[in-house]
């Protein structure tokens, strides 16, 4: 079964009646933090877990647990004794709330990005953890969904190997690859954030399919795999030269770090069309106003990354995050290529 798996931010501005559960097969809720060894219980809105449920009593909802700059996963997973413990609290927290499986959200296993501790055996733990998760997981009457978020740069994704083997995915259902932010704050380069394929500007080659085949070649199977998509802009402001062309691949006067949500970007997009361009290489689309350059989705990119997906026989596509497309435009163009409706 293709999955369309939303992530939804608990501490944003939504309503139960906003999620587009006729059209998503999972909700990935957005985040439970780590304290000690067992999960915080100040997990915001949980409460209206119970309300979507009820709107949507087929629709798979997992816990998310992490999130960017989010700490003690290393620690947590650093020895046998305390992955029992947290694997075990684990199990406690989504059969308390009802939840149908897990979300492991850990940025980055291995490395201090963010802030958080990290440990050069973190890989390693990370495996073992998955591995002791999925086995208590598997132990209980009711049949869990165990995923994972990964970056989707080349070096992130080998990272997480051990012994050159991407051992830990055989424990997981899904592996949801965040292919979005592949440009941002780190640099003043204007680029692509969210592209399907590769482009031959600088760092052009950094895309979802980039990433696909990387876990295909390391056999990683097809089905397990997840498209990420992003309903948020990166956005590079003021060039010295703003009429050489191509624009993608010139210096800013600021990083990427600033982001529109799609919300506003709509608005934008709708104002200015003329500003609205397509890239045919990376299948992505971009803004530029002679001011400033925005990355970004659009209902045709996502269509783009859906086919993607049916043609590589990928496990589904991802979105990031729900209440950043109050309107679920994004989410409705990948339903339509993902489940197209039959016609008599």
């Amino acid at each position: 079964m293709t999955e369309l798996i939303a992530y939804l931010h608990g501490r944003k501005n939504w309503t139960p009646a906003q999620i587009p559960g006729d059209k998503i097969t999972c909700l990935n809720y957005s985040f439970a933090k780590i304290k000690g060894l067992s999960l915080g219980e100040d997990v915001p809105n949980i409460q209206k877990i119970s309300e979507i449920r009820t709107l949507y009593p087929h629709l798979k909802i997992n816990i998310s647990i992490g999130g960017w700059a989010a700490d003690c996963f290393s620690d947590a997973a650093v020895s046998q004794r305390n992955r029992e413990t947290f694997s075990s609290e684990i199990v406690k927290f989504i059969k308390k709330y009802n939840f149908d499986g897990v979300d492991i959200d850990w940025e980055y296993p291995g490395s201090a990005l963010g802030g958080i501790k990290a440990r050069t055996e973190d890989a390693k733990n990370y495996t073992a953890f998955l591995k002791l998760l999925h086995t208590k997981l598997h132990a209980e009457t009711k049949e869990y969904i165990l995923s994972a978020a990964i970056g989707a740069d080349a070096d992130l994704i080998d990272s997480l190997a051990v012994d050159g083997q991407y051992s830990y995915t055989q424990y997981l259902d899904f592996i949801n690859v965040m292919t979005y932010d592949l440009r941002g704050s780190w640099t003043n380069i204007t680029g692509h954030h969210a592209n399907l394929y590769a482009y031959p500007q600088e760092n052009g080659a950094l895309s979802a399919n980039q990433a696909v085949k990387q876990l295909l070649s390391h056999h990683v199977p097809a089905s397990k795999i997840v498209v990420g998509a992003a309903a948020y802009s990166r956005d590079w402001y003021t060039f010295d030269e703003p009429n050489t062309q191509p624009i993608i691949g010139k210096t800013a006067h600021s990083n990427g770090t600033h982001t529109t949500d799609y919300n506003d970007l709509k608005l934008i997009l709708k104002k200015h069309p003329t500003n609205c361009h397509w890239d045919n290489n990376a299948l992505a689309p971009y803004y530029f106003d002679g001011e400033v350059f925005m990355s970004f989705e659009d209902t045709k990119s996502i269509a783009s990354k859906a086919e993607f997906v049916h043609q590589n026989n990928l496990g589904g596509l991802m979105l990031w995050e729900l209440s950043l497309d109050a309107e679920s435009e994004l989410i409705y163009a990948a339903a339509e290529t993902l489940f197209p409706t039959k016609k008599d």
